[in-house]
């Protein structure tokens, strides 16, 4: 097996530990609450406009960039980004790749 610098180890190391490294573990939880509070339908997935209770959810929480998207009121733009298969639906996954 080759042998890598620490630094590149480090990096991969973070890079394959998913989308979602950027929030902290707390953080992470709490939005994942906020994600089955605004799901109302109990789909398991986010329409339009539960995922703006989402956005909104996590802004009162300072959850990621949500506070900016809801101030520059970016829920359309955020949302078709999010929505990466588009489907016009948000899954939990979709929304921890687009971290």
């Amino acid at each position: 097996m080759p042998k890598f610098p620490l630094a590149v180890v480090a990096l991969l190391t973070a890079f394959s530990a998913g989308a979602h490294a950027e929030l902290a573990p707390a953080a992470l939880q709490q939005a994942e609450q906020n994600f089955k509070t605004a799901n109302t339908s109990g789909s398991g997935s986010l329409s339009a406009a539960e995922f703006k209770t989402f956005i909104d959810l996590n802004a009162a929480a300072q959850i990621g960039r949500a506070a900016k998207i809801k101030a520059n009121d970016a829920y359309s733009r955020a949302f078709s980004k999010v929505d990466s298969n588009g489907d016009g639906l948000i899954t939990w996954q979709e929304y921890l790749a687009a971290q």
